[in-house]
């Protein structure tokens, strides 16, 4: 299986840079995406446009760099793409429904069933080389079963598609890896071997497969360290307010529903507590159910896991700073690496 590198989750060239060699290529989203990849020494024939829906400025810049593959699951998308056809290969996304995921993509992307046939006599009447199908399960998917289903549903577009003279050499199986917070998980090699079964039982030709981890990756990678800055007792509830929230590099809470570990040194006894963000909105809070020893004013917190869509979608709101990234380095100068090769790195607010 072919990785590439979902930069969506965490864009930091610190993390492009140290898996560069160590990843087959990077999964954007649009062509600003792929001047951040260049900028960290990727080349055009690595970068997967894996975005179904594209401006059409987005498209001729990303092929006057060089860039030759992207996913498509609609019909206003192949007149877009139809006058760089000598140039360009494409995916068909098809739809994966899946109730076992945080965050199902199948509700806004992908082609549904009654769709396929249609979107590829469209596109090869276009003049387009459809090479293939692409298809994502779902953000931080729990069950890896989801897969098995997903793969006996392509191969038989596979197959039907062949009916009618089309010959596909490339599956994307898209991303959707999960890693725990405060909940568990399933063990990612566990998980990653349910996958690569089916695979070999589905396809077990010569098919180029890719995947487009992101999460799996990164979100590892950095551990987020907060400052408390305020202090009130609301209904004898103690609540501390930090210097990060929401529209921060806690944005990930809102937008992929992440629940956080908070994470004091000091010694107990431990106490449910409220912890809230900066900002002036009143749903700024990153957690009302746990539990930590009394803190004050200056003491610091620690969140561990939050390389992935974090810091990727903080705001300015309010004025406050984006949190910075700071990479460390182990005596021999290299960056920290964890299992999967991305930098240990504090986010200081």
């Amino acid at each position: 299986v072919e990785l590439y590198y979902a930069m969506k989750s965490n864009p930091d060239p610190n993390i492009l840079q140290l898996i560069r060699h160590l990843v087959d290529g990077i999964d954007v989203a649009s062509y600003g995406e792929v001047c951040i990849a260049d900028q960290a020494g990727y080349s055009s024939d690595r970068f997967l446009h894996s975005h179904p829906v594209k401006k059409e400025q987005d498209i001729e810049d990303c092929i006057k760099h060089g860039i030759r593959w992207f996913v498509f699951d609609n019909f206003d998308e192949i007149p877009k793409l139809q006058r760089f056809a000598s140039k360009i290969n494409l995916l068909l996304r098809v739809a994966i429904k899946n109730d076992s995921c945080v965050v199902d993509l199948s509700s806004k992307y992908g082609a549904d069933q009654d769709s396929v046939l249609p979107l590829l006599f469209k596109a090869r009447n276009a003049g387009l080389n459809v090479r293939g199908i692409s298809f994502h399960v779902g953000s931080q998917s729990a069950d890896p079963a989801i897969y098995k289903s997903a793969l006996l549903k392509i191969k038989n577009i596979f197959n039907e598609a062949a009916k009618f003279g089309f010959s596909f050499d490339t599956l994307d199986i898209g991303g959707g890896f999960p890693i725990s917070y405060r909940t568990s998980f399933p063990d990612r090699y566990e998980f990653c071997r349910v996958v690569s079964g089916a695979l070999k039982k589905y396809f077990p030709g010569n098919i180029r497969i890719i995947a487009e981890p992101g999460r799996i990756i990164s979100g590892d990678a950095l551990t987020h360290v907060v400052s408390v800055t305020g202090k009130s007792y609301r209904n004898n509830v103690p609540w501390y307010y930090i210097d990060d929230g929401l529209y921060g590099a806690f944005s990930g809470k809102l937008f992929d529903h992440c629940d956080y570990r908070l994470v004091s040194e000091k010694p107990g006894p431990y106490e449910e507590c409220v912890v809230a963000g900066p900002t002036c909105d009143s749903i700024d809070i990153v957690s009302r159910d746990q539990k930590l020893p009394e803190l004050e004013v200056g003491d610091l917190l620690l969140a561990p896991g939050m390389g992935a869509y974090t810091v990727a979608s903080a705001t300015n709101f309010n004025g406050f700073s984006v949190p910075e990234t700071l990479v460390f380095y182990n005596e021999e100068g290299d960056s920290i690496l964890d299992d999967f090769a991305a930098t240990e790195s504090l986010s200081v607010a």
